[in-house]
């Protein structure tokens, strides 16, 4: 398994904080790094298949960001998906 990222490791630390609007800023400056870093290879969409939550079902990588910065809902969603993969 490959070695997380600075840029990776940023945005988990980043997502362990309450999800204030400088901790959501945070994230998504942290994810645009990691991407940055990735370069362009696609654009895939993380879908959920959650029903009825507060947050998007489909969000195209490229527009995680934005959503992190928006929506606490989405940044709490993402927190569990980035920190637990941390923490097995």
């Amino acid at each position: 398994m490959p070695t997380p990222s600075e840029e990776w490791k940023k945005l988990q630390e980043a997502l362990k904080q309450a999800p204030t609007k400088e901790a959501r800023e945070e994230a998504a400056q942290a994810f645009r790094e990691h991407e940055r870093k990735q370069g362009k290879k696609s654009d895939p969409v993380l879908v959920s298949l959650a029903f009825k939550k507060d947050y998007p079902t489909a969000v195209r990588i490229s527009d995680i960001p934005k959503e992190l910065e928006k929506n606490p809902a989405f940044f709490e969603h993402l927190k569990k998906v980035v920190v637990e993969e941390d923490e097995s």
